[in-house]
């Protein structure tokens, strides 16, 4: 738990227009000890809060940032609620609980994009189609305000799926467009970070991942909308392309076989 006294004890003082020199006349001690509260270098003695939150008519916990610690822990809790029913099934559950949070929370985008996301499992399921448009509006809403990586990220990759449900092909395919390439995620370069064994054990990991991915793409496949499995199978494809394909399935295969 990280307490922001310092962060907000440099917005206090911001806000009322006054310098670090005026402060420490004010509470009786050197320019350089607001400094390095301001820095967190240091925090003001735990007798001196009172008085301080006293000057800027503010609660301790305010000025400790007790309340957006607090508010975390809450968000924290309630998408640990919303996946604990999502793996059961409980989708009305997990929306319903959403819905409550986002009332309490209404710009949180980690809330909002896991709502859009909870409505898309939930359509998935009782084909709601009606709730395609706000899962929707979220997500874009999301992608139009957020600037938290990981839940762009997740955002951008729901609406794809999104938008082909609702037909609007080309714009999932220009937003998958701007999805970053293979070679730019966590399984092909985490390995790269280590050495010796340690490289060889996340390589392992992420040829994993990857082709488990794969596997699952190739059962979706039967059911896709846009080409058959079957159909496939019955044209086959390059023969060239498949022993090539055939060897590096091969090459994989030794490679697990050796890193066990």
């Amino acid at each position: 738990m990280q307490i922001k006294i310092g962060e907000n004890l440099r917005k206090l003082r911001i806000k009322n227009e006054l310098t670090q020199e005026k402060l420490a006349e004010v509470f009786g001690v050197s320019p350089q000890a607001i400094s390095r509260w301001e820095n967190n270098s240091t925090y003001p003695d735990v007798t001196m809060l009172p008085g301080i939150a006293n000057y800027y008519n503010v609660s301790i916990d305010e000025l400790m940032g007790m309340d957006e610690i607090r508010n975390i822990e809450k968000i924290n809790s309630t998408f640990s609620i919303v996946h604990e029913y999502e793996s059961k099934g409980m989708i009305n559950e997990a929306i319903q609980t959403l819905r409550e949070a986002i009332k309490l929370y209404p710009n949180n985008y980690g809330l909002l994009s896991e709502l859009a996301l909870a409505l898309t499992l939930k359509t998935n399921t009782d084909i709601e189609y009606d709730l395609f448009n706000e899962a929707i509006a979220l997500s874009e809403r999301v992608l139009l305000n957020s600037t938290n990586e990981k839940i762009r990220s997740t955002t951008k990759t729901n609406l794809c799926f999104l938008y082909l449900k609702v037909n609007e092909d080309e714009k999932a395919i220009k937003l998958a467009k701007t999805l970053p390439h293979i070679w730019e995620c966590r399984e092909i370069v985490l390995p790269e970070m280590f050495m010796g064994d340690d490289y060889f054990i996340e390589l392992k990991k992420g040829i994993l991942t990857v082709i488990s991915i794969i596997c699952e793409k190739i059962e979706n496949s039967k059911k896709h909308k846009h080409s058959s499995i079957d159909k496939i199978i019955a044209i086959g494809s390059n023969k060239n392309s498949d022993d090539e394909l055939k060897g590096k399935i091969e090459l994989i295969t030794q490679f697990l076989d050796v890193v066990s």
